[in-house]
């Protein structure tokens, strides 16, 4: 038993002896050295153009719709007006293709002979929607300023009615009143009083790119 203990002994101290021998590394492998670091170039600054400076509603803001000027307000001679009064009692001072409305002296009253004018101005506000006008009333020179203001109104009104009854928004139609303010035959007789005693249409608005002569 004690040859046994002591054999076990021995075989223990060779195993410590050899394990004793074995090389035992001294110390921790080096790290390779980290990449040098790459210097990063600034970017360009980028300047926005003037479109994208400007704020969303503003960048895209309609452009306005063009206004029509009147057209005829400069005085004209005698001889013109007379070369040209046939014209003038088609149109007075009316955007084309519009015609002027005339009335009878001290009347509001829609002539017969006027009605198929107003039918085809309807019409053709039918057939452009997008077109407002405003609707002048004229008169001639006979009576007071201010009676000539208060017939001139009721003359534009009576026009506007009649194209309201034949399907016209009435928010397409301003009416004004010049009384005897702007005639188109200055001269002192019946001849010139007809032709003054008028509703013109005028343009103020198109948004559908009608052609007007």
């Amino acid at each position: 038993m004690k040859r046994l203990n002591l054999l076990i002994l021995l075989l223990a101290g060779l195993f410590i002896f050899s394990c004793a021998k074995k090389e035992i590394p001294t110390g921790i492998e080096e790290e390779a050295p980290p990449p040098p670091a790459v210097k990063e170039e600034p970017h360009p600054a980028v300047i926005p153009s003037e479109e994208a400076q400007l704020p969303p509603e503003e960048s895209a803001k309609p452009s306005e719709p063009p206004l029509f000027e009147e057209v005829g307000l400069e005085p004209q001679s005698p001889e013109w007006i007379d070369a040209h009064r046939e014209e003038l009692l088609i149109y007075g001072r009316s955007t084309r293709p519009f015609k002027a409305i005339f009335f009878d002296f001290d009347s509001y009253y829609i002539r017969e002979d006027m009605k198929s004018r107003l039918q085809e101005n309807a019409r053709f506000l039918l057939e452009n929607p997008e077109i407002k006008v405003e609707l002048q009333g004229n008169c001639d020179e006979r009576g007071s300023s201010e009676y000539n203001l208060a017939l001139g109104e009721r003359r534009a009104l009576a026009v506007k009615r009649y194209l309201v009854n034949l399907g016209i928004s009435p928010d397409r139609l301003i009416t004004v009143s010049f009384g005897e303010e702007r005639p188109l035959d200055p001269r002192h007789n019946e001849e010139a009083w007809a032709l003054n005693r008028r509703v013109d249409f005028v343009i103020i608005k198109n948004n559908s790119n009608i052609k007007t002569d």
